[in-house]
């Protein structure tokens, strides 16, 4: 029994040690492949990127959320917001594309009135004095104790004009939040 005890730890230590090495050589086979890949990815991407890339902007909405209806029911979240400037294919300035998305949540209780929120009558007012609509919108149903997302939100700005102040409308009810771009 001895002997037997010794042949099965013989092969014990032979397989651990197949098995040790081999990993070893997959991880220096893994890190080789790499190595040579990354600066192939690094190259393709620069390759890929416009050299004359859109200027962007950082937007603050403050506050960003504010309640509307009558009985305070609508709570909104603006979120997801940026600007990008517009330029024609000869480097024309033609403004500015500022998108949001917003999150809708109704305060009603459950078994109470759900409300349908629009964000078609908001207005964008302007640092011209003018108030813009949207260039793209969005609209849905809001069941009681429940949040729902509205993705999309557009305006189109334009040249030498900055925004001021969203308009929110709802519920014969309104709320103004400050815009900034930065």
């Amino acid at each position: 029994m001895n002997m037997k005890n010794i042949f099965i730890s013989m092969v014990a230590i032979a397989t651990f040690s197949v098995m040790y090495s081999c990993k070893g050589k997959n991880k220096e086979a893994t890190s080789d492949t790499t190595a040579t890949q990354e600066p192939a990815k690094k190259e393709e991407a620069a390759s890929t990127t416009p050299a004359n890339e859109p200027k962007t902007y950082t937007v603050t909405f403050s506050p960003d959320s504010a309640l509307l209806g009558k009985n305070k029911e609508a709570f909104i979240k603006i979120k997801n917001a940026k600007a990008v400037a517009l330029q024609n294919p000869d480097g024309k300035d033609e403004g500015i594309e500022l998108t949001f998305d917003l999150d809708v949540t109704n305060k009603n209780k459950i078994g109470t009135s759900s409300f349908f929120f629009r964000t078609d009558n908001f207005r964008l007012a302007l640092d011209n004095n003018q108030n813009l609509t949207e260039a793209n919108g969005n609209s849905s149903g809001v069941d009681a104790e429940s949040t729902k997302e509205l993705t999309g939100i557009k305006y189109k700005i334009p040249a030498g004009a900055k925004p001021k102040t969203l308009n929110l409308f709802h519920d014969e009810t309104r709320a103004s939040v400050g815009v900034e771009l930065k």
